[in-house]
């Protein structure tokens, strides 16, 4: 009796480390790959708390008053997907994004934005000491972070893949260059 609960008990050991080493292979992997598809024009929010379509109805309705959206993409700009419990909002081009509004938006539609991922397309430049990533269609400016050495692309068109914290967001200021932590620059043809 004694070896055979000694047996289950060395599979159930075994159950539990597969399941814990494919949760941490499967995230490791959601993470590598969850910026790879944005694509310019789009905006990726990851949140917590989404739940249900009826709730998630509320945050859509707060979201699409912004004035940046494109709302001839998923009927009002904004897609809320409570399975992956992703915002994904479709961009003018022309505009730049108000993050802090992005924000402001979720939380009063009783959500957490965790991270905000982003495709940027734009030409870098150096100002003072720092490089700059310049979204020409828009306008809008984000300091890269002090790591990257992006002399080799001074003035060549580049896409930058970026996530934002809930943090950096939601302290964003309208007209004032958007610091940036977690990048991958890809230069563009």
């Amino acid at each position: 009796m004694e070896k055979k609960s000694m047996e289950l008990n060395q599979k159930m050991k075994g159950t539990r480390l597969s399941v814990l080493l494919g949760l941490l292979l499967s995230a490791g992997a959601m993470a590598e790959t969850m910026h790879q598809d944005v694509s310019p024009g789009k905006l990726v929010v990851q949140v917590k708390g989404v739940v249900c379509s009826f709730c998630a109805y509320g945050t859509e309705k707060n979201l699409a008053k912004l004035e940046f959206l494109d709302l001839s993409q998923y009927g009002d700009g904004v897609l809320i997907d409570i399975n992956t419990h992703r915002i994904t909002l479709a961009l003018q081009p022309n505009k730049p994004v108000r993050y802090a509004g992005i924000a402001d938006a979720i939380v009063k539609g009783g959500y957490d934005p965790v991270i905000y991922h982003v495709a940027l397309k734009g030409v870098i430049r150096e100002h003072q000491g720092h490089y700059q990533l310049i979204c020409e269609e828009n306008g809008q400016v984000y300091t890269l972070p002090p790591s990257v050495e992006a002399a080799p692309l001074l003035g060549k068109q580049i896409l930058v893949r970026a996530e934002l914290n809930a943090e950096q967001a939601a302290n964003a200021v309208e007209g004032q260059p958007i610091r940036l932590t977690k990048i991958k620059l890809e230069p563009q043809p």
